[in-house]
């Protein structure tokens, strides 16, 4: 490897590892509550060093949502990419969005719906938002993928204007098993309406709605 290389090796590494510093620390304090000069003891460099990789907190920030919903996309990818009907693959999108005891996807949720809130309540667009929006934007494609091949294969219905009820459907999902995961502390809720229940609740309704006659359920 020529010394550009591993150059550039190098600074990618320390550029993960500053996100992944700071991400641990947003997920245990929150963003307001913790100092740049943290997450420079937390990834082990020098404040200097960090404010070189990210002039502000704000991109900081941005640069963590990314790489969090970006940990997802190969997931996306993959299931999207199977050789099955569009509804069953549909139906595998749904379960990756299902929050389960999983901590990682818990974690993930927790994480984006505190972001966005943040982000919604900036006085000013966050410094280099773009990246979050452009991440988000390969996700849309790839649902959009999705949506082609359910009105090739027959597997979603024609008698609605699909592609936005699958939009609209997996948005609303997301959001509501990251709303119900970020609330759950201090919502109460009996059993038998547990969030992880409510969402299957929403889940069978949503395929139910969408799915073709000849698609099973």
């Amino acid at each position: 490897m020529t010394t550009n290389g591993k150059r550039m090796q190098n600074k990618t590494r320390r550029y993960e590892s500053i996100v992944q510093a700071a991400e641990q620390l947003f997920l245990e304090r929150g963003f307001d509550r913790v100092q740049m000069q943290e997450v420079a003891d937390k990834a082990d460099i020098g404040v200097a060093t960090l404010f070189r990789y990210f002039p502000k907190k704000d991109r900081l920030i941005v640069a963590v949502a990314s790489y969090n919903l970006e940990k997802h996309i190969h997931s996306f990818e993959f299931v999207v990419n199977q050789q099955t009907t569009a509804f069953e693959r549909l139906v595998k999108i749904f379960d990756l969005l299902t929050i389960r005891e999983d901590d990682t996807l818990t974690q993930s949720a927790t994480f984006r719906e505190a972001f966005e809130s943040y982000a919604s309540f900036s006085d000013e667009p966050l410094d280099t938002i773009e990246e979050y929006i452009e991440t988000q934007k390969r996700i849309a494609d790839l649902v959009m993928h999705l949506v082609d091949d359910g009105t090739e294969d027959g597997s979603f219905r024609r008698d609605i204007p699909i592609k936005e009820a699958i939009i609209t459907a997996v948005n609303s999902y997301g959001t509501f098993g990251s709303n119900i995961t970020l609330k759950s502390p201090i919502t109460f809720s009996e059993e038998d309406i547990a969030p992880h229940k409510q969402q299957e609740m929403l889940k069978e309704m949503i395929l139910s709605y969408v799915c073709s006659d000849s698609s099973p359920i």
